[in-house]
């Protein structure tokens, strides 16, 4: 069961680009987010709106750092790889931002730090409070803290903490350290070159962060890492790699240290009005549509 009293936050990508691609595959394509994607997204939020108890809190992130952010200036790889949004697709996303801030629920985007920083800075913000991540962006498991929950866009129930662990196999906020040694393709974040998954699941089991496994690795040797097979030769690894490994580090942890005004956990949600929807139904260019 979800807290009632959950920070519920929204990696707005995931749940809108599910729409856009099941909308894609049944030859609904146009340029930008067409507006069945629009309408998608407000349903999705005045469902989930409706949903929540009064003491609930709820806030949306948007990516608009792709290209601009603070980790390219850092490493030229970061994200090369992948395809700039077209001016279409960029006024679309305008568009669900506008449509989520006339639901009056809390949104923020920036070009500098990603959705994932905004939502770290949201989590670091709303604190103690139980955290809900709407999203299926490995990096942000590192937010998550014991009595948290990461809900997949689509899925019929979220996963607890303990069932993150357990899949895992080592804590979620370790995640920063794992990819920082595995490395990440898809960010094009290169790692430590020959430390796979299973080994940096078993490290990150052992030491709860990259600090920490070089500290003790530098001072004790190979046995720090105990009965791991292969100690000295993983720990060789470790070590000439150091420099890659911290760098990566640099890309994969999020901070809540945003300079951003970005606290959905600070106020309660208003009423769920006429006009709100009217409002919000405008600001999407969804004018003639209905829920």
């Amino acid at each position: 069961m979800t807290p009632p009293n959950a920070l519920w936050l929204i990696d707005a990508s995931a749940v809108i680009f599910r729409s856009y691609f099941a909308m894609a595959a049944r030859g609904l394509e146009g340029p930008g987010l067409p507006p069945p994607v629009r309408l998608a997204w407000l349903r999705f939020l005045v469902k989930l709106r409706r949903q929540l108890p009064e003491s609930a809190r709820l806030g949306v992130a948007f990516d608009e750092a792709l290209g601009s952010g603070f980790r390219h200036a850092l490493d030229p790889a970061y994200k090369a790889q992948r395809p700039r949004p077209d001016d279409a697709l960029k006024a679309s996303f305008r568009q669900c931002r506008a449509l989520t801030g006339a639901l009056g629920i809390p949104e923020a985007a920036s070009r500098r730090y990603e959705a994932d920083d905004l939502l770290a800075l949201a989590v670091h913000r709303g604190r103690p409070r139980p955290v809900v991540l709407m999203s299926t962006d490995k990096d942000l498991l590192q937010l998550l803290r014991p009595g948290d929950r990461r809900w997949i866009p689509g899925a019929s129930a979220p996963e607890s903490y303990a069932q993150l662990r357990q899949a895992l196999g080592f804590p979620p906020e370790a995640m920063a350290t794992y990819l920082a040694l595995t490395g990440d393709a898809s960010d094009g974040i290169a790692g430590v070159p020959g430390i796979g998954a299973k080994t940096a699941a078993r490290l990150c089991a052992r030491f709860p962060d990259l600090p920490t496994l070089y500290g003790v690795l530098e001072g004790e040797g190979p046995e720090a890492l105990g009965p791991l097979t292969g100690a000295a030769g993983i720990a060789s690894k470790l070590l000439r790699g150091r420099e890659a490994a911290f760098h990566a580090l640099k890309l994969t942890r999020l901070s809540g240290a945003v300079p951003r005004r970005f606290d959905p956990a600070a106020r309660a949600l208003p009423p769920l009005t006429k006009a709100r929807l009217e409002k919000a139904f405008h600001a999407g260019g969804l004018v003639g549509y209905a829920l």
